[in-house]
């Protein structure tokens, strides 16, 4: 949902719940969540909103002032990469840098391949004992459309890419694929397990969503 404070435009969610008043919830990527009471109409949530127009345009406008990083790149020294959602250049990525373009795009996708592997097996040993399920391997793909998928065979794959994404992230799509252990599917039963270990997990589809199309080599 989108609301117009002070000339600038505020993309917004809302979270209805049994709870007494409404809540204002900026996470640090820059995501805006209004907690709200269930049966809230949406001009109380606006005027809510434009009593919190200060914090709201503070964060508008550092979103509008982050380094650009582009979906395509050029290859060159000032151009901004991502890792664990933070940017970067290509000195920061690699050691030495191939003279042409496609060498360094083949020597990028080894390093984020590497680099997401040495989190994502951190990640899983870590919610498998909390979760209690146990998978029997797991992957790093180059997929153009999935960040993790789980098989009856209980084999887990991720995204090369998914170092991009900042580290809470990371630990959703882990978590994702471990409850689909226990729920191939994606019943309510599923998205409640998920919900155990990862109260902001819509949060994190968001961040999927938004930012996926520039998380590229």
């Amino acid at each position: 949902m989108e609301t117009i404070i002070r000339g600038k435009t505020i993309t917004y969610h809302v979270q209805y719940a049994k709870r007494q008043k409404m809540e204002l919830e900026i996470q640090p990527e820059g995501h805006v969540f209004v907690k709200a009471p269930l049966q809230t109409k949406e001009l109380e949530i606006l005027e809510f909103l434009k009593k919190n127009a200060k914090a709201l345009v503070c964060n508008q406008e550092r979103l509008e002032n982050r380094e650009f990083v582009s979906s395509k790149k050029d290859y060159d020294e000032t151009e901004n990469y991502l890792y664990l959602g933070k940017l970067c250049k290509l000195t920061d990525l690699l050691d030495s840098i191939p003279e042409n373009k496609e060498a360094i795009q083949v020597a990028l996708m080894k390093e984020y391949t590497k680099r997401t592997r040495k989190i994502v097996q951190k990640r899983i040993t870590y919610y498998e004992d909390i979760i209690k399920v146990k998978s029997k391997s797991f992957a790093i793909v180059n997929s153009p459309t999935t960040w993790g998928t789980c098989n009856s065979n209980r084999e887990l794959t991720f995204n090369y890419k998914l170092s991009m994404a900042d580290l809470a992230v990371i630990d959703y799509v882990v978590i994702h694929e471990l409850c689909h252990l226990m729920h191939l599917n994606h019943d309510r039963s599923f998205w409640r397990e998920v919900g155990k270990y990862d109260k902001n997990y819509k949060a994190h589809q968001n961040y999927l969503q938004r930012f996926g199309g520039v998380m590229t080599i």
